[in-house]
């Protein structure tokens, strides 16, 4: 059975001692509450970390306006699922930091921009660790909104600090590490160290 919103949101209303939901309409306390606050905390955890199985590359469309500010030649359309940019891309797969976001649209002087960023998940498609994060994160937010009382923050506070450092290193190692510096180049720097010390000491 795929997993729902409001199924996250049981999970954390158990942790608080309260009632499970099945919507955010059933007219409980607590489906007002998870329905006013869910999303908020949602795309607040995604926006936290460039979450790899998260992250999304898609090529944005071009607006024909003109931009106002003359530093920039070009306008695209941002996707409706951006959480948070992670890199901006040329045609040819290079990095390009020149460019500025003003609410849905990036101007930058490249004509065609492949973006890489944090997308707005579908609860469906969230591994386990990053829900047993977001579920801790939901329940020491909604705490106080259902319960009334604040005893239970700090266990949750730290609940929440524990599954958000193992869900980091979870998803960290989805993907192989990427070297900053090709390895070829490092080996090479590596030679011509070799060889400059070598020399150093035949001159001595």
């Amino acid at each position: 059975m795929a997993l729902t919103k409001f199924d996250i949101c049981s999970q954390a209303l158990i942790k608080v001692g309260s009632d499970t939901i099945n919507s955010f309409a059933d007219g409980t306390h607590e489906s007002n509450v998870c329905s006013v606050m869910y999303d908020t905390i949602k795309k607040s955890l995604l926006f936290y970390t460039f979450w790899n199985f998260a992250i999304k590359k898609q090529t944005l469309n071009r607006l024909s306006e003109t931009p106002t500010d003359t530093k920039f030649k070009y306008v695209h359309s941002l996707p409706a699922d951006v959480i948070r940019i992670k890199s901006v891309i040329d045609q040819n797969g290079h990095p390009n930091y020149t460019y500025r976001k003003e609410e849905q649209k990036v101007y930058s002087n490249i004509s065609t921009v492949i973006l890489e960023y944090v997308q707005n998940m579908d609860e469906t498609y969230m591994p386990p660790f990053f829900v047993e994060s977001l579920v801790s994160k939901v329940a020491l937010e909604i705490n106080e909104a259902i319960t009334g009382s604040g005893s239970l923050t700090d266990r949750l506070a730290q609940d929440f600090q524990q599954k958000l450092r193992a869900s980091r290193i979870a998803d960290g190692q989805e993907n192989p590490p990427q070297n900053i510096v090709p390895a070829g180049r490092l080996i090479e720097a590596h030679l011509m160290g070799s060889e400059s010390d070598r020399f150093r000491h035949e001159q001595n």
